[in-house]
């Protein structure tokens, strides 16, 4: 899942922010918690808005948020010296994740620092780059962000992907025991979700690891880098939202990612095509309700309606394309059969030159000179991904993937296997539309009816990993754990990518607990708040101890497959090679508020992670006290230290909401 911008697509934007913002005047600045947006007013070309959510994000809105009625302290400083500014430039610098945005006029100007890593922050720099106010002071290892010290970029991050010659991925690869999606990360300035996108395109395995890569893969992975270096200069194109293929029962199709282009990566999965980038990450990241300004709030029921109406229109498409997949495979399945011998004659043939320790480069050369001899097995065979374990044979003119540790038999039975799946699909995405046009009928109706003043569509528009259980480290990393058996195994099989870290208690009966980490690993303090994490949401809560034990390993060392002969019970996961270690781990939890204008969010985590995100928390242990009762205590606890004004919303907060940020069984709070 993706819930901030890469550095790609901030360099990817960038002409359509300076189209809009480059000679325009700051008419005004607003703040709504983390979110700023610049309201621009352009001769000739009327106003716009540009948002800025450091750590996340930065794009033209079409939302006009209400503003509130007392304006933060930093955003007065900002408007102070940027109002009726022009803005003369606005810039990536190098390939990072930071904007700096030039405003004022030929003889002195101020710059705009949005930094998009991390925590994030923003920054307002004097024409002599000395630091006139920030949204957060920190020192730092290499670099400190305090008042009236002269601005510096953070160190460089790996090799500019643009500046890279061709034939060059062998060199920046080379010497690495780790997974290629990690070593691509660490290695070249790209997200992970961008170097799986060159494993994609490349018909790689992104967890094969980097020692195992022969030179027939290695040109695939070069072709594959190009390929996305060339769309990268091609700049935007289909900006679009890929929509999630499995929702969960009851919901409409979740946002997985907003892409500039479309990516190889999810080829098979629904996707909302929109005319800008802007458009498509703006109707990503939404907007609650109680932001909108009043016009706009009157209109939420149309935009509802649309919206809906527009998922309808995907699901059709959808089926269209399970409907098509199924028919291709019973095709595979049936070609397979017509050509059973000499597709058998293929597999053995690969197979026992694998076991005979042949490497594949020798193994693709002996099927070249095959097809010179006019072997007609050897013909049939189109190209070899070894990274993958595929061929790709041609049977009566059509290119059929056969698996290489499949017999002829298995590999029909699993085109049929699979075929049935895509069907079974079809009937599950025929009943979420009926359920969609309730929804729709239902707001019709609303619509219609002239008594009702103004009616919510949604309360508050829930993120993404909402679903399981998380917080956010205090270096700004997203951290998942699992709920029950059914989300552990979602979470590592389809939100865990190949960058990511996997962690788990010592013990039985814990969530599995995922770092996402979209390009430079997390360091030593990540990995102890979620390795505090996941001891504190383990059977050692209701066991009443005072500390555990936790490991994390690399996504490559996580296997769904038991060794041969043995069984592996739903959910479980094999671990192989060793394990990190982090000992005596705290059992504790920060139990805190997120405060909104109309909600109050409440959230866990490590003590540490929490304090960072909010001021507004209480420190929670394991104890003999009712869960019930704990949670009745948090709330007045918590309306107690929020501002005055906000304690109502804290009594809001439904019991429920509370419980599930809690651990199973009961606690105290500790004083």
């Amino acid at each position: 899942m993706k819930n901030s911008m890469s550095n790609v697509d901030i360099r990817l934007i960038l002409p359509e922010l300076r189209e809009v913002a480059e000679g325009a005047f700051i008419k005004n600045v607003y703040q709504y918690r983390d979110i700023f947006t610049l309201k621009l007013y352009k001769p000739g070309g009327g106003t716009s808005q540009l948002l800025i959510q450091p750590s996340h994000r930065i794009h033209l809105t079409e939302y006009a948020r209400k503003a509130p009625r007392v304006p933060p302290k930093f955003c007065t400083v900002l408007r102070k010296y940027l109002r009726d500014k022009r803005v003369l430039s606005v810039k990536q610098h190098e390939l990072d994740r930071i904007i700096i945005i030039e405003i004022g006029d030929e003889e002195s100007s101020y710059k705009l620092v949005a930094e998009l890593f991390g925590n994030g922050n923003l920054l307002l720099l004097d024409p002599e780059d000395v630091i006139f106010v920030a949204m957060r002071y920190k020192k730092m290892r290499d670099r400190d962000i305090m008042p009236k010290a002269l601005y510096e970029f953070p160190p460089p991050r790996g090799t500019d992907v643009l500046t890279l010659e061709k034939g060059a991925i062998g060199g920046v690869i080379e010497d690495s025991n780790a997974n290629i999606v990690r070593t691509l990360a660490s290695r070249l300035n790209l997200d992970s979700l961008s170097c799986e996108e060159i494993c994609a395109l490349s018909k790689v395995a992104p967890k094969v690891m980097t020692p195992e890569i022969d030179s027939q893969t290695l040109a695939d992975l070069e072709e594959g880098f190009q390929n996305f270096v060339e769309k990268l200069k091609k700049g935007v194109s289909e900006p679009n939202i890929v929509l999630d293929d499995e929702p969960p029962e009851d919901e409409e199709p979740q946002f997985i990612a907003f892409l500039p282009f479309r990516f190889e990566l999810y080829q098979e999965l629904l996707a909302e095509t929109f005319d800008q980038f802007s458009q498509a990450i703006d109707e990503f990241f939404g907007v609650s309700e109680s932001e909108l300004e009043d016009e706009q709030e009157k209109d939420a029921l149309s935009r509802e309606q649309k919206r809906l109406q527009r998922i309808i229109d995907k699901q059709n498409e959808g089926i269209e394309k399970l409907v098509s997949k199924a028919q291709i495979l019973r095709i595979n399945g049936e070609l397979i059969y017509s050509f059973f011998s000499d597709v058998q004659e293929v597999l053995e043939t690969v197979t026992k030159a694998r076991s005979g320790g042949l490497p594949w480069d020798d193994i693709i050369s002996r099927i070249d000179d095959g097809r010179k001899k006019g072997i007609s097995s050897a013909q049939l065979i189109q190209r070899i991904i070894p990274s993958q374990g595929q061929i790709i044979v041609k049977l009566n003119d059509t290119d059929v993937t056969l698996d290489i540790r499949l017999s002829a038999q298995d590999n029909a039975s699993l085109a049929y296997d699979q075929a049935k799946k895509s069907e079974s699909k079809v009937e599950g995405a025929k009943k979420q539309i009926e359920k969609t046009k309730e929804k729709l009928e239902k707001i019709e109706v609303s619509a219609s009816e002239p008594k009702t003043p103004r009616i919510r569509v949604k309360t508050r528009k829930k993120r993404w990993y909402e679903k399981f259980r998380w917080f956010i480290s205090s270096e700004g990393f997203l951290v998942l754990g699992g709920r029950d058996v059914k989300s552990n195994e979602n979470l590592a099989k389809r939100q865990m990518g190949p960058n990511d870290v996997f962690l788990h208690a010592a013990l039985h009966g814990a969530p599995y607990t995922v770092i996402k980490v979209p390009d430079d690993p997390p360091s030593e303090r990540t990995l102890e708040e979620a390795a505090q994490f996941a001891v504190s949401f383990s059977r050692a809560w209701q066991d009443e101890l005072s500390s555990g034990d936790a490991y994390w390993v690399n996504p490559e060392q996580v296997s769904f497959s038991p060794p041969s002969g043995e069984y592996l019970p739903t959910g479980a996961v094999m671990i192989y090679k060793s394990k990190n270690y982090i000992r005596k781990m705290p059992i504790e939890l920060g139990v805190g508020v997120l405060l909104e204008e109309e909600h109050a969010i409440p959230m866990s985590g490590p003590p540490s992670a929490v304090a960072a995100q909010t001021e507004y928390y209480v420190l929670v242990i394991p104890g003999p006290g009712k869960k019930g009762q704990l949670v009745k205590e948090l709330i007045s606890k918590l309306k107690g230290i929020v501002p005055e004004d906000k304690a109502v919303l804290v009594s809001q907060i439904p019991q429920e909401d509370m419980m599930r940020v809690l651990p199973a069984g009961g606690g105290k709070i500790k004083h």
